[in-house]
């Protein structure tokens, strides 16, 4: 997590009191996710409490990430975004993993860095809020 995390942190400070996010990469080992990597995918239009998820640059990044990383278990494990108030996800944000995690067999993390350096993660798994049991680096 400690590649991810360098990322996100470096990206949220990039982003100033805009948010920013992207994708997230690694693998689920039973009920243990190993997150490797983050992207960012810059939404222009973004401002302090809202930003667009824009789909066909999200994809490319993954696809670019992945190839990059070359590693054969490397896959989407979820979504980060910050939030430049120190503030947790909002249902907004958990209504669109549980949402996208429908299509998955996995659980999605949405990883939200808040301003105050704090990383709320929680999981989403068929449609619903699933308990992370342990996120390593």
């Amino acid at each position: 997590m400690a590649d991810a995390r360098h990322t996100i942190t470096a990206a949220d400070g990039r982003a100033a009191l805009r948010e920013t996010g992207g994708p997230l990469l690694g693998w689920w080992d039973s009920d243990k996710v190993n997150v490797r990597s983050a992207g960012e995918v810059v939404d222009p239009a973004a401002f302090g409490t809202c930003s667009t998820r824009r789909e066909s640059f999200a994809q490319h990044a993954l696809h670019r990430a992945i190839a990059a990383l070359g590693h054969p278990w490397m896959g989407y494990v979820g979504d980060w975004h910050s939030h430049p108030a120190p503030c947790e996800a909002s249902a907004q944000d958990l209504k669109s993993i549980r949402s996208a995690s429908r299509t998955y067999p996995q659980p999605l993390l949405p990883i939200v860095h808040r301003c105050d350096s704090v990383l709320d993660i929680q999981a989403a798994r068929r449609g619903r809020s699933h308990r992370v049991l342990e996120v390593t680096a």
